[in-house]
């Protein structure tokens, strides 16, 4: 299991993939800021408003950072299932199996990888798209409640969501065994999540609070959508505290980690590898 994995990340590192994203991590960063910059330049934006400040400034730049739907979002799960599926078009996962590796090493290995390359990239470009805009941009203080544990449990979270994403899309690499169903696949399970949880927030959190453990990122939307603020959200959430919300959305997402993992090692096993 071990010379699989530094195998495969190896690989990963000497990936085109892998440098394609590196830069993308540090390019969109850059534009988007400097697009909020221009438009706060233009229009005038007053950082202290609650609601241009707040919807112009830093606070919703970095409060999409790690959003599903946004730039590197789309393509951060459908890079790290292309890698995976390197290995059925050069023959390298063929040869593994040849060699009397165990396919549960194999899918573990790539599924590590995966997980490495989504928190890596999104960590890096999380890091710069903060840099950036509270040097650029102005940073609405007010809406903040309680600074250091909402950064907390936005930053945790927000990588667990993708953690999430990674075996997503090591689950269609491995049923699909091609780039392009896995990259269609990956995205369509994105923005339907999103949008599904979109809706129910719509709808009074408190009848629906329960749907949390059934269907993953629910609860990311209060640390996505608040623009860098849970405390507005939660002010219609009646006796449900933020801790509570972070412990049932990572519990959730874990448990549907772990049957995407079962389900692809599942698949994988009753593969034929030609």
């Amino acid at each position: 299991m071990r010379g699989l994995l530094k195998a495969d990340l190896f690989r990963a590192l000497k990936s085109r993939l892998t440098l394609i994203a590196l830069i993308l991590a540090f390019a969109f960063p850059v534009i988007m800021v400097l697009a909020y910059a221009g438009i706060n330049l233009i229009t005038g934006i007053d950082a202290n408003d609650p609601v241009s400040g707040t919807l112009f400034g830093a606070n919703a730049v970095i409060g999409s950072v790690y959003s599903l739907t946004n730039n590197i979002g789309l393509i951060i799960p459908a890079f790290a299932g292309v890698l995976v599926c390197t290995d059925y078009s050069n023959g390298t996962l063929r040869n593994k199996i040849i060699a009397g590796n165990r396919r549960s090493h194999i899918y573990f290995s790539h599924l590590i990888v995966s997980i490495i390359f989504a928190v890596a990239i999104i960590t890096i470009y999380a890091a710069v798209t903060t840099g950036l805009a509270l040097l650029m941009l102005p940073f609405n203080r007010s809406a903040i409640a309680d600074l250091g544990t909402e950064i907390m449990y936005f930053t945790l979270y927000g990588t667990m969501t993708f953690v999430f994403m990674a075996t997503v899309a090591t689950l269609f690499s491995m049923v699909f065994r091609a780039a392009a169903p896995t990259i269609i696949f990956t995205i369509v399970v994105s923005i339907v999540l999103l949008a599904l949880n979109s809706l129910l927030m719509l709808a009074d959190y408190e009848k629906y609070k329960y749907l949390v453990y059934f269907i993953p990122t629910f609860a990311s939307n209060f640390f996505n959508l608040g623009s860098f603020s849970i405390a507005g959200l939660l002010s219609n959430a009646e006796n449900t505290s933020t801790s509570l919300i972070f412990a049932e959305g990572m519990l959730s997402y874990l448990f549907f980690s772990v049957v995407n993992t079962v389900i692809g090692l599942l698949v994988f096993k009753k593969r034929d590898v030609k």
